[in-house]
């Protein structure tokens, strides 16, 4: 799952907006309208104070280094506010200048909630014109992009795009790659996870779980001591140095330590009598998928809500 929407979001004028004009049955003012909707309508700078009395010379002549520089920079100003409005007034008259100027607001779009904002914004527009059949395309459009791309959201009626359950560990991880690539000791750890995993695809055995659950339990625990306050070593310890919302989330999280350390060739020899049976690969989802929700917890630096939010 690629995840980001901004990640492709160049792709959305040939893969979304040029199909959508070319229909028969779109409105010939249709990027007049998205400028209308989308665009910021030109708003003149405010003019800098009177510079003071002895801001001038004898001879009348502005010398005083703020004002002046005051004076350049509204000056400035007034000349990029003159350049906007006039090609914002052209393009709501001219579907040609509108079609060049919402391709300068695609570019625009700097985050991944601007091009969330754009796309809902994008239908509001599509509203106005009352036409149910309009809005049903714009959507599939989108949908086909967002499959395409392995995009984690989802469109819900009437049109507003949601993360999807996938879409939140996509980014999960992908944070714990961008903290762990800040560290050498933890991306090694994190590179050596990412292959004993990539090498299940060769042969499921138990052995290759065993070392990509054993990689896993390596990097948390790595990412646990960077944590502040925490002094300890392992898992277990790290556990109890931790913020938690509550005692038995602790424990589950000292109990995936003991379940690591207790069976047999998983960190440690462990104890044969307590293995009920060999590992199997839905053994390995559930432990690896349990390990990944901790991460959290065990991850300082990472931003919670950016996993979930745009």
């Amino acid at each position: 799952m690629n995840g980001e929407l901004l990640r492709v979001w160049s792709r959305t004028w040939q893969e979304v907006w040029l199909p959508f004009a070319k229909s028969s049955k779109t409105p010939e003012d249709l990027f007049s309208e998205f400028v209308r909707n989308l665009a910021s309508p030109p708003q003149p700078p405010t003019s800098p104070p009177a510079p003071p009395s002895g801001a001038f010379d004898a001879s009348g002549e502005l010398i005083d280094a703020a004002a002046i520089q005051a004076r350049v920079e509204y000056e400035g100003a007034m000349t990029r506010y003159s350049h906007y409005r006039d090609r914002y007034e052209t393009a709501l008259n001219s579907e040609k200048a509108a079609r060049e100027f919402f391709r300068t607001l695609l570019t625009e779009i700097s985050s991944e909630t601007e091009a969330v904002i754009f796309l809902e914004s994008a239908h509001n527009a599509l509203v106005t014109y009352g036409d149910d059949s309009l809005n049903d395309r714009f959507r599939a459009l989108i949908k086909r992009f967002i499959v395409g791309f392995s995009l984690r959201y989802e469109v819900r009626e009437p049109f507003s795009l949601h993360i999807t359950i996938p879409g939140v560990f996509s980014k999960l991880i992908a944070e714990i790659r961008r903290i762990s690539s800040a560290d050498d000791h933890l991306r090694n750890l994190y590179d050596d996870f990412e292959e004993a995993f990539s090498d299940l695809r060769l042969n499921r055995t138990q052995a290759r779980m065993k070392t990509c659950l054993q990689k896993q339990f390596n990097l948390l625990e790595a990412l646990g001591r960077n944590c502040p306050n925490v002094t300890a070593t392992t898992l277990g310890a790290i556990c109890d140095q931790l913020d938690w919302p509550h005692a038995r989330l602790k424990e589950v999280g000292k109990d995936l330590y003991r379940f690591g350390s207790d069976y047999p060739g998983l960190r440690h020899g462990g104890t044969p009598a307590n293995a009920l049976r060999n590992l199997e690969m839905k053994d390995f989802i559930s432990v690896s998928l349990m390990l990944a929700s901790f991460t959290p917890y065990l991850t300082n630096g990472l931003d919670s809500d950016h996993c979930y939010s745009a």
